[in-house]
């Protein structure tokens, strides 16, 4: 999957296993972002709120037509999970609304990426949801999608103890005290809003979608 980045000066004052295959998200259809490189310009561009605006708007235009896409994606969005790397760049994931579209519209997502200095990128895409659960990775940043399974929260370990993560929008935000090296793997348990296990995912690499076994 081809995914386009926009990169932007920031202004100033805005700082079992059924089936599993090594892939970046599938069901993505990548959506380009608005905006061009400026590294040698001094004018601010746009802030965090602006651009991810920006990226949702062209998705909501882009999506018609997309296979397995059957309706224009909402352009209204959810914050999903915000972190820093280590070096200290802001990532916030935003994710289409779910209460603004139906089962079968677009299912997009939008990573946002803000430096120490100010300077910003992003990407994103939008696709059909599915029964698979999903791990990217992207550099130091891993994110996934539960599909169509009504988890409100993934249960995330490594080999030790679990971290519950919100799932908001079908999409989550792992945080990087467990992104660790690219080459491990990851344990997922679904749960519901009962608090009930829906279902379990293991020995899950990014990128990497696994249709798990109830």
């Amino acid at each position: 999957m081809r995914r386009d980045r926009a990169v932007f000066r920031a202004r100033p004052a805005v700082a079992g296993m059924v089936r599993a295959r090594r892939l970046a998200v599938a069901v993505l259809v990548a959506a380009a972002l608005g905006g061009a490189g400026c590294g040698d310009r001094d004018d601010p561009g746009p802030d965090r709120q602006e651009r991810v605006e920006q990226a949702f708007e062209r998705y909501a235009d882009e999506a018609v037509g997309k296979e397995r896409v059957s309706a224009a994606a909402p352009n209204r969005h959810l914050l999903a999970g915000s972190d820093r790397l280590a070096g200290g760049t802001e990532v916030t994931l935003w994710v289409s609304d779910p209460a603004t579209g139906s089962p079968v519209d677009a299912r997009c997502y939008y990573l946002d990426l803000e430096d120490r200095g100010g300077w910003v990128s992003g990407f994103g895409g939008c696709g059909g949801a599915d029964d698979q659960v999903t791990l990217n990775r992207n550099s130091e940043i891993v994110f996934g999608t539960v599909g169509r399974w009504p988890a409100s929260t993934v249960r995330i370990s490594r080999g030790g103890p679990p971290t519950d993560v919100t799932v908001t929008g079908g999409w989550f935000l792992v945080p990087q005290s467990l992104t660790g090296e690219a080459d491990g793997s990851y344990s997922i348990v679904l749960v519901g809003a009962d608090g009930g296990t829906l279902c379990v995912v293991r020995n899950l690499t990014p990128p990497a979608s696994v249709t798990p076994v109830t």
